[in-house]
């Protein structure tokens, strides 16, 4: 099977901020991928984990995924709101079980390795912020936001973990396709 990650945002567009570390989501992010494409190479022989960057604006970006003809895209990104809030929350098109079940997977995994605020998993539809990337994607897709990457407590969660986060997507990818497997 082929799994597609999006990294979050883009050079030209890189997201929110911790001020603190002076990091972007888009930065964060790309680092995340790459780490989590290089231990999924490590330990799995038959999945397969492309990145996918944003470098043609969000309207084509579902329809660039699905030319990769993939089984599960993965769009990676961080909260932001006001420094205080916190939480793990996962996105998912509110007409697709196979995307709920999936969040549901992620948000498991990824609460209990970060320790933070189960902020749930969220039914969104096209009209919704990253409605168009959820629907669009032929292949079940979820937004992560494991984090609020503007306060700095998550921040240094996120960060501070010795690999654990990475661990963690790569434990949730592989539940995932073995849910699509079943």
């Amino acid at each position: 099977m082929k799994v597609a990650i999006v990294i979050g945002h883009s050079t030209y567009s890189r997201g929110a901020r911790n001020k603190s570390s002076d990091v972007s989501e888009f930065e964060f992010n790309e680092k995340l991928a790459k780490d989590i494409k290089a231990n999924w190479s490590e330990h799995n022989l038959s999945d397969e984990i492309v990145l996918v960057y944003r470098e043609n604006g969000y309207s084509k970006l579902p329809y660039e995924i699905n030319d990769l003809d993939v089984d599960l895209v993965i769009s990676l990104h961080c909260n932001a709101f006001n420094t205080t809030a916190s939480g793990c929350e996962m996105l998912y098109y509110h007409k697709s079980v196979k995307g709920k079940n999936i969040a549901k997977i992620f948000q498991d995994k990824l609460t209990d390795i970060l320790e933070n605020k189960d902020r749930g998993i969220k039914s969104k539809d096209s009209e919704d912020r990253g409605g168009h990337l959820l629907k669009a994607t032929n292949a079940p897709c979820i937004i992560v936001e494991p984090f609020f990457i503007d306060n700095d407590d998550d921040f240094l969660n996120a960060t501070d973990d010795g690999g654990a986060l990475v661990e963690g997507y790569c434990d949730a990818i592989d539940e995932a396709l073995k849910y699509l497997k079943s």
